[in-house]
């Protein structure tokens, strides 16, 4: 055989050896899809989206399918899946036109529309849930290293924003209901879960990222508490607000061994519901007066995720 004969040869072997792999490949997908179709359980479902995302990561030799979505779509498909074992129809990925997109909406919040993003500057693997109107960033996904982080600041800053002024308490309780949910049906899967300030529960303790809060920021919160009629008791260890009869609102310290304060928000209330959250959608002043001074009341929280 030929010098030229055993070249061609050897490019048809390659060349088959490609297609071999495309077949394999395509064959894997379909596989993972069908096992995502068929899913009944969270691990299941999670599993067969977290495949279906590493076999679109594999590039194909000579074929390139016409199918080929990025991996924020198969995130967007696992979180109506998950809801959707739950017999629940919260979120809809299907556009004005009722074909499958790329974004999420919530029936009865017309104004707000998701979508997953990434973030290139960090070495995670995760992705973020972002409010498009606004670019807001609400939660943190990741599903192979199994977590799931709400943003303090991205909700703080949904509520005060020009579409969150329109939203009613009821509104933003049914919408934290709605993230709440999706961590208890993460937690079956066994996701590291911390939903931050919406958090019920009287010994949830939300720390601030500044040590030594200026007396300053403390000052105002008392008169604007006072002026609002609002009962406020300075404590050894801070102050305690009287929202209503049912819940108040701790800032308190702890000193380290060095002498500085570690300040906390604590809400307590009879029924053991409110979330900071809560009294922050309810109470306009205090929400104002905790973005005003954001630069000393930023709840410390996952730097590293949420940066800012």
């Amino acid at each position: 055989m030929t010098i030229v004969g055993k070249q061609t040869l050897s490019n048809l072997n390659d060349f088959q050896k490609e297609i071999h792999h495309d077949a394999k490949q395509l064959l894997d997908f379909d596989n993972f899809y069908s096992i995502f179709l068929k899913s009944k359980t969270v691990s299941e479902t999670v599993d067969a989206v977290g495949r279906l995302i590493k076999n679109n990561q594999s590039h194909y030799e000579q074929f390139n399918p016409l199918f080929h979505y990025d991996n924020s779509f198969w995130i967007t498909q696992l979180f109506v899946k998950l809801f959707r074992l739950r017999k629940l129809d919260y979120f809809s990925n299907l556009d004005s036109n009722q074909e499958i997109a790329n974004c999420l909406r919530i029936s009865g919040f017309p104004s707000l529309e998701f979508y997953f993003s990434t973030n290139s500057q960090l070495t995670k693997d995760g992705f973020y849930l972002r409010e498009k109107n606004l670019q807001i960033d609400l939660l943190y996904l990741d599903i192979f290293n199994k977590d799931m982080f709400i943003n303090a600041d991205g909700f703080a800053n949904l509520i005060n924003s020009r579409i969150g002024k329109n939203l009613t308490a009821v509104d933003v309780k049914t919408l934290t209901g709605i993230f709440k949910t999706l961590a208890k049906i993460l937690g079956e899967d066994d996701f590291s879960v911390d939903l931050n300030l919406l958090q019920s529960g009287n010994n949830q303790m939300l720390p601030l990222s500044k040590i030594d809060l200026p007396a300053i920021v403390t000052d105002q919160l008392f008169v604007l508490a006072q002026s609002r009629q609002k009962d406020i008791f300075a404590l050894d260890n801070g102050f305690q607000i009287d929202f209503n009869e049912e819940m108040s609102l701790y800032l308190i310290q702890a000193i380290d061994s060095l002498g500085h304060s570690q300040w906390f928000f604590k809400v307590f209330d009879t029924y053991d519901q409110w979330t900071f959250l809560d009294v922050l959608t309810k109470y306009n002043w205090f929400l104002k007066w905790y973005l005003d001074n954001l630069n000393y009341l930023k709840i410390a929280y996952r730097d590293d995720l949420f940066p800012g």
